[in-house]
């Protein structure tokens, strides 16, 4: 992996200032007490379970692991440990360059935090034997901002094939619009249901205890990703003036 390839929120191409780069760094250090006894076998399993995978990116020597997740398509995070004898324990996020032509960086540093608490959150699952108990209940009609809905129920069922398959989704042809479900991590699969008069967002509510502000935070963005990339094909989708994130 090549180093220029990476840059942090940090980077000139971000237009973000240190500002955000602070707010990730701060709360990787906030949940530092859990992540510093992440041992590197352990992490190839954390890895694994979230759907990510552990690389060979090294920008600083004393790099003890770092892992990547692929939320969306040519969004690539990585997350890094460090742990310096002279300089103590640290822990930093990059991205792919190619993130910052295409998603805002207010997503990209909610995305960051949600993979940090869940690196947190399965580290204390693994090391307490703790099981999430998978039931099959599903929430629907959770609260999502009408301008939105009303964009997306505009998005016709082959717009939204050709969507699914640029973000990766997995689409279905329902008999009066379509659903698109995505899997932001294997074990929980986000469904969103449109047609001209309803709109659900489904998935499993038991993962909503166990990770509520993770379960809203992917809610939302995958939500605009839709929208975003609906854009592509159908001009005309009314616009949402008050928002900046698509």
């Amino acid at each position: 992996m090549s180093g220029s390839e990476y840059i942090d929120l940090g980077a000139k191409e971000f237009g973000a200032g240190s500002g955000w780069q602070n707010r990730v760094l701060s709360y990787g250090k906030k949940r530092m007490h859990i992540i510093k006894r992440i041992n590197t076998d352990e992490i190839k399993i954390l890895a694994a379970k979230l759907g990510g995978m552990t690389e060979n990116f090294r920008p600083y020597e004393s790099v003890k692991w770092t892992v990547s997740f692929k939320p969306l398509p040519n969004l690539q995070i990585l997350c890094l440990f460090v742990e310096d004898e002279e300089f103590g324990r640290d822990f930093f996020v990059y991205f792919n360059r190619r993130s910052a032509e295409i998603y805002p960086a207010e997503e990209i540093i909610v995305l960051s935090t949600v993979f940090i608490c869940l690196l947190a959150q399965e580290a204390e699952f693994l090391w307490t034997k703790k099981q999430k108990h998978l039931g099959a209940q599903i929430l629907e009609n959770q609260p999502v901002d009408q301008k939105k809905i009303h964009v997306v129920q505009q998005i016709t069922p082959d717009v939204a094939e050709k969507v699914a398959s640029n973000l990766g989704g997995e689409f279905t042809e329902l008999s009066e619009g379509w659903s698109i479900t995505f899997k932001p991590i294997p074990e929980f699969p986000v469904t969103y249901s449109v047609t001209s008069k309803d709109f659900q967002m489904r998935f499993d509510s038991t993962k909503a205890q166990w990770m509520p502000g993770v379960v809203y935070a992917f809610k939302w963005l995958y939500l605009n990703a839709i929208i975003r990339e609906a854009r592509k094909f159908c001009e005309d989708l009314p616009q949402i003036s008050f928002s900046g994130l698509i």
